[in-house]
């Protein structure tokens, strides 16, 4: 991957091979993805230190939490270079099978100078599986096939990949995976109900190389579906009082009276060519992507027949989505103890939200049902930006990277098929707004000896106002917080990093190898964006969103690696804290916790390989308290405090032939001992209960 640095332990062959980058980013191979079977990509991005899954156990709820950021226009996810997201209120927020991925590349906090307005919590890059990663020797064909099975949740997996060579320099891959689920079971054996889904994913990727030349093509689709409630994040099914029993017939259909047909789906398609002739001045790489994404459920004929529904609820019938297109243009240039990294960028998102409400069919005021959600506005936003790096060679034991960059951002809404949110006298107005400004950012890398480095980094970035945050109305008699925020500020931040990385061999015998990353991190944001609140006065019309002065949350990550002969462990620990100043209802109150920072969580893995082919291993990880949350009755950040409570889990591999992996095995106890918890980040929905998974996977 450009730009990427990595520190390999090397030496004898190692049962787990050990790669570090920098501190504060992580990188993640095919083997170690698949080993994992991980059921979305939150799962996936939960196994590194830092990041936290934010949400419960039902499919298409979650979102990924990086120290402490879990909004979705604080974490930039790319997939071969385009940028994906969703953002609805609970909602989940990135979608992509984590059995499409051969490598995940992670850098966190604010320190990627490709990532401009946003990206405050880490930057995540997603490279998709190729031909290459399966093609060996002389093979110019093969198929592969994979099938999972869940006992928790009765989930069936299945995979094949067709992959090959066209003449001598071009390569092509299709892979194809089916899931379907039936509803999760808890640690107390209860079933978390209209949790279960189906999924039909695709890949397909045709790559070109030749010596100065290198062009890739892909595109994958993502669909979920499911019987499921519209508020599928951190959300359990309502309590179903008697009066509902008589109104709807029975128990059954009251509670699938609140349930919706929900589908989603995302396309993603990237165009990528590198140039790199034989010069040291020019490597140019350009990628062109488009990506779209949309949700639409429907409640079920019951629903549209008895239930009365509040705007706030969406209505009975649902549609968004989101389309992105994005360019970007660098070039990589070796100019003495120079290299210089230049670059050119351009996003646009396009939202479209509507609803059609069968209680507000006869209000004139609300278009008769059919408009945009006051909370959720359709609109644009385009970005714009330049960047300029050097990574300068000070000397043999000093990397100084010095990166300024450059984002000017232009918003437009989209206005509102409903009058009662499209006021001019109220303060509607959906019209252009700009944001502008420059994020420096600085790294010092120093080898201090030939096993120990050091490294300090230092970012000041910004993040403008999104759609939501301009353009989100009350109707004009709701309070005098009713009008767009036009006037919001971008938020800022100073983002520190400060890292060590360790590793040898001979460390405490013959033979062994040991190697330990420890990141810390402070993050100090400034003019956050919240709701306005707590307000009843009409003297004076004001935006619905207003800058408030801002929050900070530090932390420490770490890791170590140990290998001894067949012996393998792994330690690692996340600590993160994080106030705001000022209450986030009232900038002149009392400081407060920050809403999405995880409790301390320590991990321990221990492995063995009984001979080439065969592992086994045992894992456990350690959650403490959370009991710094914010106030109870806070209806826009909950936070339901935590216990303490740990969860094991074993594992094996067996390759019969470890030479050529034609035929591979892997088999995992999740939640060995039925544990019921309830993370703090899904504010008290529970966890999944234990869990066996088996993967088989063969190819010729």
């Amino acid at each position: 991957m450009s730009g990427v640095e990595t520190i390999d332990v090397i030496g004898e062959r190692m049962t787990k091979p050990v790669v570090l980058t920098q501190p504060g980013e992580v990188t993640m191979t095919l083997d170690e993805i698949e080993a994992l079977q991980p059921t979305n990509l939150a799962e996936l991005a939960d196994a590194i230190p830092g990041v936290s899954i934010d949400g419960g156990a039902r499919s298409s709820g979650e979102r990924i939490n990086i120290w402490g950021f879990s909004d979705p226009d604080d974490i930039n996810i790319m997939v071969d270079g385009a940028p994906i997201g969703f953002q609805q209120y609970r909602y989940g927020s990135f979608f992509f099978d984590p059995a499409l991925i051969s490598e995940v590349y992670l850098t966190k906090g604010a320190h990627e100078v490709r990532t401009g307005n946003g990206g405050f919590g880490g930057t995540m890059q997603l490279t998709t599986k190729d031909a290459s990663d399966f093609l060996r020797g002389s093979d110019t064909f093969g198929v592969r096939l994979q099938a999972g099975y869940h006992t928790n949740d009765d989930l069936q997996r299945y995979s094949a990949t067709v992959y090959g060579l066209l003449g001598e320099n071009w390569q092509y891959l299709v892979n194809g995976v089916f899931r379907e689920s039936e509803d999760v079971t808890l640690g107390d054996g209860e079933q978390l109900a209209y949790s279960a889904y189906e999924q039909q994913n695709m890949l397909a990727k045709l790559t070109y190389e030749s010596l100065n030349h290198r062009v890739m093509l892909s595109h994958s689709r993502y669909e979920d579906t499911g019987q499921k409630p519209w508020a599928t994040r951190r959300d359990k099914m309502p309590e179903i009082m008697d009066r509902l029993i008589d109104k709807y017939g029975s128990y059954e259909q009251a509670l699938y009276a609140y349930t919706v047909d929900n589908t989603f789906t995302d396309e993603t398609t990237t165009f990528n060519y590198q140039y790199s002739p034989m010069s040291p001045w020019v490597d140019v790489e350009l990628v062109l992507a488009h990506s779209s994404n949309e949700r639409h459920w429907i409640r079920p004929d019951i629903a549209w027949k008895n239930m009365y529904v509040s705007v706030g609820n969406y209505g009975h019938e649902s549609w968004l989505s989101y389309s992105r297109d994005y360019a970007s243009l660098t070039n990589t240039a070796q100019l003495g103890k120079h290299v210089v990294e230049t670059g050119l960028q351009y996003k646009s998102i396009d939202r479209n939200s509507h609803v059609y409400n069968k209680s507000a069919a006869k209000s004139e005021n609300k278009n008769y049902g059919y408009y945009t959600p006051y909370f959720e506005p359709s609109g644009t936003q385009d970005t714009y930006s330049f960047y300029l790096k050097d990574d300068y060679h000070l000397a043999d034991q000093w990397l100084i990277t010095p990166s300024i960059r450059y984002d000017y951002i232009v918003s437009e809404g989209k206005g509102n098929l409903a009058s009662d949110y499209s006021d001019p006298e109220a303060g509607h107005d959906y019209s252009e707004v700009t944001h502008r400004g420059w994020s420096p950012r600085l790294a010092i890398n120093y080898q201090w000896l030939p096993t120990t480095e050091f490294n300090f980094a230092y970012a000041y970035s910004l993040k403008a106002p999104s759609i939501d945050d301009l353009y989100s109305v009350q109707y004009a008699r709701a309070s005098k917080a009713i009008s767009s925020s036009r006037d919001l500020e971008p938020e800022r931040i100073h983002a520190y990093k400060l890292g060590a990385l360790h590793q040898e061999k001979g460390f405490l015998t013959n033979g062994d190898h040991l190697a330990a990353e420890l990141t810390l991190h402070w993050n100090q944001v400034e003019n956050d964006v919240a709701q306005r609140r707590r307000e009843k006065s009409t003297e004076q019309l004001q935006g619905w969103r207003t800058n408030l002065d801002g929050y900070h949350i530090y932390g420490a990550d770490f890791r170590a690696f140990y290998r001894l002969n067949g012996w393998y462990t792994d330690l690692s620990a996340s600590l993160l804290r994080g106030k705001h100043e000022g209450s986030l209802a009232d900038s002149t109150g009392r400081n407060e916790y920050m809403p999405g920072i995880a409790p301390l969580n320590v991990n321990l893995g221990l492995g063995y390989e009984w001979y080439e082919g065969l592992t086994t291993g045992w894992a456990v990880r350690w959650y403490d308290e959370q009991h710094r949350t914010t106030p109870k009755d806070d209806l826009f950040y909950p936070s339901v405090p935590s216990n303490s409570y740990t969860l094991q889990e074993l594992y094996a591999e067996w390759l019969p032939v470890p030479s050529n992996q034609d035929f591979i095995t892997r088999l995992a106890v999740k939640n060995l001992t039925d544990r019921y918890d309830e993370p703090y980040l899904s504010s008290g929905v529970a966890g999944p209960g234990r869990d066996l998974r088996l993967t088989v996977a063969y190819k010729w």
